[in-house]
C-alpha cells in the first residue's frame, strides 16, 4: 500500500505545487455504514472517502479496489490533497467559510479529475460535483463569487 500512497503523493504534488511534508498520511478501510454515519445527513450517501485532519487519516469505503481500480484510486488522490492542504496551512476548520471549502474541494476534485483523464476513465461524476459546488454555499445563505 505504500507504493500506491507514494505515487498518489508524487501525483498530487506534481499538480498542486505543495510543499512535501516528508511523510505519509495514515490510511484505513472502514464500511460504508461507517463513512456514512461520520459524513451524511440522510440514509442516501454516496462518499467513499474522506481525510481526518485530527488524526491525519484518509477513511475509504472498504468495498473499493485500490489495487486495480484507477476509479478508487482517484478519489484516495482527492483525499491526499487534502493532506496536503493541511499540512501546507491551507486547511484551517475553524474559520474557514464556505467559499474557501469550496475552493479547497475544487482544488481536489481538478486533480482528481486529471487523474482520471489520465487513466483514460470516464470524469463525468466529478465533472457534476464540480458544477454543484458552488451551489453549497447558496444553501448555506452565503453568496457565491
Amino acid at each position: 500500500m505504500d507504493v500506491l500512497l507514494q505515487s498518489l503523493l508524487v501525483w498530487a504534488l506534481t499538480l498542486t505545487g505543495y510543499d512535501d511534508p516528508g511523510y505519509l498520511p495514515k490510511i484505513e478501510a472502514v464500511s460504508h455504514e461507517t463513512l456514512a454515519t461520520k459524513l451524511c445527513d440522510s440514509d442516501y450517501c454516496t462518499a467513499v472517502a474522506y481525510y481526518d485532519s485530527q488524526t491525519e487519516t484518509i477513511f475509504y469505503d472498504n468495498r473499493m479496489d485500490l489495487k486495480t481500480d484507477d476509479g478508487a484510486r482517484g478519489f484516495l488522490l482527492h483525499e491526499m490533497v487534502h493532506f496536503l492542504q493541511d499540512k501546507n496551512g491551507e486547511i484551517k476548520p475553524e474559520d474557514m467559510d464556505c467559499q474557501t471549502r469550496i475552493a479547497i474541494e475544487h482544488e481536489a476534485y481538478r486533480v482528481q479529475q486529471f487523474f482520471l483523464k489520465e487513466h483514460q476513465k470516464d470524469t463525468f461524476q466529478i465533472d457534476m460535483a464540480v458544477a454543484v459546488l458552488p451551489s453549497l454555499c447558496a444553501e448555506e445563505g452565503e453568496t457565491v463569487k
